[in-house]
């Protein structure tokens, strides 16, 4: 399958559920690309092929500032709403949430629709 666009997922997260969103996406078309390593995690955002980044709140919490400057769009997955949370929400206008168990159908289509450019209102994807 040809891939969505000459852009790449990059995704940090626990390893298990980095593996199955790195297979379900690539499944797609999309090229994916995993950081096992929190070190690794900024320099990997330098690559100019990164066009979605994807993480677990509050795993990847800390490289959301990277991303805010480097305007990459983002997927922030999350368990449990917090006050914190929302206020991140709030301060960041390239943040994507979603609730977990995740809807893998909405996820793919999220992220292929953020690797194709298209303007995608926040308020579509969360009930947050």
């Amino acid at each position: 399958m040809e891939s969505q666009s000459s852009r790449k997922v990059l995704i940090y997260d626990e390893a298990g559920f980095s593996r199955v969103c790195s297979a379900l996406l690539e499944i797609s078309g999309c090229a994916t690309s995993i950081i096992n390593e929190q070190h690794d995690a900024a320099n990997s955002l330098n690559s100019s092929d990164v066009g979605v980044f994807v993480t677990s709140y509050p795993y990847g919490a800390f490289m959301l500032d990277e991303v805010q400057k480097r305007s990459i769009p983002a997927v922030v997955l999350f368990d449990n709403l917090d006050e914190q949370f929302i206020d991140m929400l709030h301060a960041y206008d390239n943040l994507y949430c979603m609730i977990k168990p995740l809807d893998y159908k909405k996820f793919k289509g999220l992220v292929m629709q953020l690797l194709s450019g298209s303007q995608i209102s926040r308020e579509d994807c969360t009930n947050v």
